[in-house]
């Protein structure tokens, strides 16, 4: 019996392309959680089980935030970051603040979902 994929809470705040991540992973098996922002993420990590959080940079209290933030509450959570913006500097950040993987949107979903499954077998 296959045991079933991790969770992941998807925290952006485009509407559309959250969906379309939701969707795309749960054809993928992954069972999906959604947020559009810092707040509502650290609800929803509060309220059920979260394996991996996949997070925008650029949302409503910002994606370096709630990494933080999960690196206090629970630091063996992996936590992937994706912008729009392609610069280094963001990347660096990302990793410097503790980040599992960095990703540029639009994310091609065999490039998302091996993403995914490192961050958790490494988790």
């Amino acid at each position: 019996m296959d045991l079933p994929l991790p969770t992941v809470l998807i925290v952006e705040d485009d509407l559309p392309l959250r969906a379309a991540l939701c969707a795309a992973l749960s054809a993928q098996g992954f069972a999906t959680r959604e947020a559009g922002d810092v707040v509502g993420a650290l609800e929803r990590m509060a309220a059920e089980p979260i394996d991996v959080v996949l997070s925008d940079i650029g949302m409503p209290g910002n994606g370096y935030n709630l990494l933080a933030r999960v690196r206090e509450m629970r630091p063996e959570i992996p936590v992937i970051l994706m912008t729009g913006i392609e610069e280094d500097d963001l990347g660096r950040r990302a990793y410097e603040a503790g980040a599992q993987a960095y990703l540029i949107k639009p994310i091609q979903l065999s490039v998302l979902k091996r993403t995914l499954d490192d961050a958790c077998r490494l988790s």
